[in-house]
């Protein structure tokens, strides 16, 4: 084990490039010291090996070439090399000669990826079938369009080569291509290397030997990528799940039409290893909407998906598989701030107009971006040919996960201030919606969801904001207000709003906030009086000031607070040159 931890250290040192034999190995010194034989076991008698005439039966050279023979119970074996670590090597290439001896009609095997005997990608050959295998987790998973058939004869050799292009896995044998499958959840996370296996099964015979193996890499040099799961919302599996509750509001209202921010989501959660639900169902599209939807802060707006309910989920997962507790940032967008995101191994969601995508590597020259789309077939960034609207970023934290989330229509003004009287400087401000995807174009965009102004605020200090809400039209507006702790744990605090109204939010990290609506007639009397300062309507600052000081006073000084009206009406009547004097009367007429 201390060998293989050095060749990793090695491996991660080592600059990788394009075509870069990374083993080479044709077995003519018949020695095969640096391979490992990983399992030799019997079926139904885990304890005993593979056998070939009633002895045990060993991996070996002849004639130049690596294999074995078995004649016995089922069995399985598998060799791998020692020195040969892949978990670095996003795409690879192999190739190697296999020797068909005595009869194509028994098995034959090959290793793609292996990381141990529950886990691990694989070809079985069976007269003139060839199949790709895979097995997470002791489990066999099911692959779309994974074999092909090949004329094979006894006593021939044989050419095979197998490219692994992040999902895309193409086999070719003397030189023509037999099949071609694009990889889907589960992956094999962390470890990996190739080798080769050999079984015996109904037929109890099986001859394999394989010689002149070369494996090279087809990383580009400078250029980097992250392993991150492809999930696709028109998979079949989960295609026409209803999509949030779209029923209420589109016609087509599947997760096909809908599921680009929730994929990317999956994309992001299975990357970090959260691969299961609190209910332990196992993570994909469709587990995930069910779960937001069974939420009270899971979708926010009409059908957005709210990020920070993502960000609890993790938290919850933590507790259960011990994954990383993912901490959430808003963040301006270009694609630099992608690469920091993935320099830093963390993929990142880009907003383009309408739609969410992963970013998960960048080219050599970093002017590009390979993604993950969870829509379109599209392997770069700048195939969708538009720009980078935001990104939105899940760190791994152990630390605060407090957030402020305000959700309102665009018609609605809404102003958060802070205890000194100013808008927090790490507020975020932005508008989101999504559009609706009907095949793989851009220019077939039938619809898009309403669009939802949101405010953001990360890491609030404990304290009292003050939101001023102003809503114009007729009819009330509904404003969503979430804020979170430091665990993550939210309090809904959402409003329905007519006219202007004015709130005290006591944000806490440690406990649930309180929203207090503020009845305070001079605290509502300051905000007038910075809304006409504003807008020109009281003339000079002065004015203002003594006003707003008065305001202020009579605020914090209930006792007092009937000797401060008749002050602040007789000062604003001394100064009526430069302030609306009625306007002020009004506001304070309630009192009076």
């Amino acid at each position: 084990m201390l060998l293989v931890f050095y060749i990793f250290l090695f491996l991660l040192a080592k600059p990788i490039c394009a075509n870069e034999i990374l083993l080479n190995d044709n077995f003519n010194d018949n020695n095969f010291n640096d391979w490992t034989v990983v399992r030799n076991m019997q079926w139904h008698h885990p304890e005993r090996p593979c056998f070939n005439k009633g002895y045990p039966t060993k991996w070996e050279i002849k004639n130049g070439e690596l294999g074995i023979t078995i004649d016995g119970s089922p069995c399985t074996t598998e060799i791998i090399p020692q020195n040969l670590d892949l978990t670095e090597v996003n795409n690879y290439e192999f190739e190697f000669d296999w020797n068909f001896l005595e009869s194509p009609h028994m098995d034959r095997n090959l290793l793609i990826k292996w990381q141990d005997e529950h886990n691990w990608y694989g070809l079985h050959l069976m007269d003139n079938k060839i199949l790709l295998q895979k097995v997470v987790n002791g489990r066999l998973e099911s692959l779309y369009d994974n074999w092909g058939y090949y004329q094979f004869e006894t006593d021939q050799r044989y050419h095979f080569k197998i490219s692994v292009i992040n999902d895309l896995i193409t086999t070719w044998i003397d030189d023509n291509q037999i099949f071609q499958t694009l990889d889907r959840p589960p992956f094999l996370t962390g470890y990996k290397t190739l080798g080769f296996q050999a079984s015996s099964g109904n037929i109890f015979r099986s001859v394999s030997f394989f010689d002149n193996l070369i494996v090279s890499s087809l990383d580009i040099t400078g250029e980097k990528k992250l392993n991150v799961s492809l999930y696709k919302q028109h998979d079949l599996t989960w295609k026409n799940q209803e999509y949030d509750r779209a029923r209420d509001w589109a016609k087509k209202y599947t997760l096909q039409r809908w599921g680009c921010a929730l994929t990317s989501a999956t994309m992001i959660l299975d990357y970090y290893g959260i691969n299961k639900l609190p209910s332990g169902r196992n993570l994909d599209p469709s587990k995930l909407n069910a779960w937001l939807k069974n939420q009270p802060d899971g979708y926010i707006g009409q059908g957005l998906i709210n990020w920070l309910a993502v960000s609890r989920l993790s938290q919850l997962m933590n507790q259960e598989l011990g994954t990383p507790v993912l901490e959430y940032q808003w963040l301006a967008g270009n694609i630099k701030t992608a690469i920091a995101e993935i320099d830093q191994e963390q993929p990142a969601i880009l907003q383009t107009p309408g739609h969410f995508l992963v970013a998960s590597g960048y080219t050599a020259d970093k002017t590009d971006l390979y993604i993950k789309d969870p829509a379109y077939s599209y392997d770069l960034f700048s195939q969708h040919k538009s720009e980078i609207q935001s990104i939105r970023a899940y760190r791994p934290s152990h630390t605060d996960l407090s957030y402020l989330l305000l959700v309102y229509d665009p018609e609605t003004k809404l102003t958060l201030i802070d205890e000194s009287d100013q808008i927090p400087a790490d507020l975020n401000i932005y508008t989101e919606y999504i559009s609706e995807y009907i095949q793989d174009s851009l220019d077939n965009l039938e619809g898009q969801s309403e669009i939802s102004m949101i405010q953001s605020l990360a890491k609030p200090t404990t304290g009292k904001y003050l939101v001023k809400i102003e809503n114009e039209s007729e009819e009330s507006k509904k404003v969503e207000i979430y804020s979170y702790d430091n665990l993550g744990q939210v309090t809904i605090l959402s409003q329905e709003v007519s006219g202007t109204k004015l709130f005290y939010l006591n944000f806490n990290k440690s406990e649930e906030s309180q929203l207090t609506e503020i009845t305070n007639q001079f605290t509502l009397l300051r905000d007038l009086l910075k809304t006409l300062y504003e807008s020109g309507k009281i003339t000079t600052k002065y004015a203002y000031v003594k006003l707003d000081q008065l305001a202020k006073y009579a605020q914090k000084d209930e006792l007092n607070q009937d000797r401060y009206q008749k002050l602040i009406i007789k000062t604003a009547q001394e100064l009526g040159e430069f302030v609306p004097y009625l306007t002020v009367m009004r506001s304070l007429a309630p009192s009076s």
